[in-house]
């Protein structure tokens, strides 16, 4: 279980995106069988807005790892759209993995370094 309070940052738009992000995951995490469909696009949709939102703020004050963070950001959004594709045919298995293993253990990790990093400077830009 991932918490709030785990997830902080103390930049407003991130620490609620952050938020928004572990709301939508438990949803998409507790769907019954056959019915992940639409909550892991909810899920899958808010990422994407997500990380635009991010990446517009680090544009927008010049951060200096742009690229880098950008790039972590557009790698994980291919493996949803491969995790999409795959639920579109029918097979929940692996969203349900991905779901259970995968974006928890990126998600601590995303924030602990380049979130935590990006959320700092984005605090002392200008």
């Amino acid at each position: 279980m991932i918490a709030f309070d785990d997830i902080a940052l103390g930049y407003a738009v991130m620490d609620r995106d952050h938020a928004d992000s572990l709301e939508l995951w438990e949803a998409a995490k507790a769907a019954p069988a056959g019915a992940l469909v639409a909550p892991f696009a909810a899920f899958a949709n808010h990422l994407r807005e997500h990380f635009a939102r991010e990446e517009a703020l680090m544009t927008e004050k010049g951060f200096f790892a742009l690229h880098c963070h950008s790039g972590e950001h557009a790698r994980v959004l291919e493996g949803i759209a491969s995790v999409e594709a795959e639920l579109a045919g029918g097979g929940e298995e692996r969203a349900r993995r991905y779901l259970r293993h995968q974006f928890p253990d990126w998600f601590h990790n995303h924030l602990a370094t380049m979130d935590r990093v990006t959320a700092a400077f984005l605090a002392n830009a200008p």
